[in-house]
């Protein structure tokens, strides 16, 4: 009953890896990829008006990369065959 047990539950972890949408795979990427260049930014400064325009200037990147991602996610659900989404897919 254990083995049996073990085996459903393996299984059923590789029909989930394999059937996962190339498209929504490419996009959590994205996103994760810019979440980590974002926290890779170091807000410097000495006074508290230049870590606050830091600050800014780091969620405003963090919006236009979030922008991008969903861009390229809307692209490919449009047309998986188009040039952005095979770039957006090969780098991701």
């Amino acid at each position: 009953m254990g083995k049996l047990l073990v085996f459903l539950i393996a299984a059923g972890l590789a029909i989930w890896w394999f059937t996962r949408d190339p498209v929504e795979v490419a996009y959590q990427k994205c996103l994760d990829k810019v979440a980590e260049g974002m926290d890779k930014s170091v807000s410097g400064g000495g006074s508290d008006v230049e870590k606050a325009m830091a600050d800014a200037v780091k969620g405003m990147g963090k919006a236009m990369g979030t922008a991008a991602c969903e861009a390229m996610r809307a692209a490919c659900k449009d047309d998986r065959d188009g040039a952005l989404c095979k770039a957006a897919m090969a780098q991701f």
